[in-house]
């Protein structure tokens, strides 16, 4: 089965982002927006696992999550569109204590060598996607959309977990996917305010 792993900010300041973006004058087909419930940080893929080698990840991410960095308190703040070639999205970056953010996603790749399992190794991103410009976008469309974002921060919370997901196609092109929650690892509790 195909696992990724991601980081689920609160409905809540999800749901007031994508009001955000929704504030933004312009027509429906200028941008494809992320819906509430899918908006996440993604971590890393794993690939492909075998039923018992994705049991045992699941396992073993519970235990190693003891010794990983508290629970970091977070928020989204400011704008980025369009960060590389072929790169249609725009995100919302988080703020606040992603070098403990940092930590966590950079520690998920030990847990997975020492099953002797892959993990995708692309960068990490500590963004939260909001959705895609289309062929159809206006540049005015476009600067109004990072304009508000850029000027936009989010509530502060506090990340409660790593969560393990398990993609489903919706249809039978495989074009439209979702994803069911196969895991849920608890992050150590957040350190106490200054």
């Amino acid at each position: 089965m195909l696992l990724h792993a991601a980081f689920f900010p609160p409905h809540e300041a999800v749901a007031e982002l994508a009001d955000v973006v929704r504030s933004v004058a312009g027509h429906q087909r200028e941008f494809t927006p992320v819906s509430v419930d899918d908006m996440h940080v993604h971590v890393t893929s794993f690939g492909n696992l075998a039923r018992a080698d994705a049991a045992g990840l699941a396992d073993r991410l519970v235990a190693a999550a003891a010794d990983w960095a508290p629970a970091p308190r977070l928020s989204m703040a400011g704008c980025s569109a369009l960060a590389g070639e072929g790169d249609l999205t725009v995100c919302a970056p988080l703020a606040g204590q992603v070098d403990q953010l940092r930590s966590i996603a950079r520690a998920i790749p030990e847990v997975v060598q020492t099953m002797g399992l892959h993990v995708d190794r692309r960068r990490f991103k500590p963004q939260v996607p909001v959705g895609e410009v289309t062929a159809d976008t206006s540049l005015p469309y476009l600067e109004r959309l990072v304009g508000a974002l850029e000027g936009y921060r989010g509530p502060e919370w506090v990340l409660p977990d790593l969560v393990l997901l398990k993609p489903s196609w919706a249809s039978a092109d495989h074009e439209t996917s979702t994803a069911d929650i196969y895991a849920v690892i608890p992050l150590g509790a957040p350190q106490a305010s200054a």
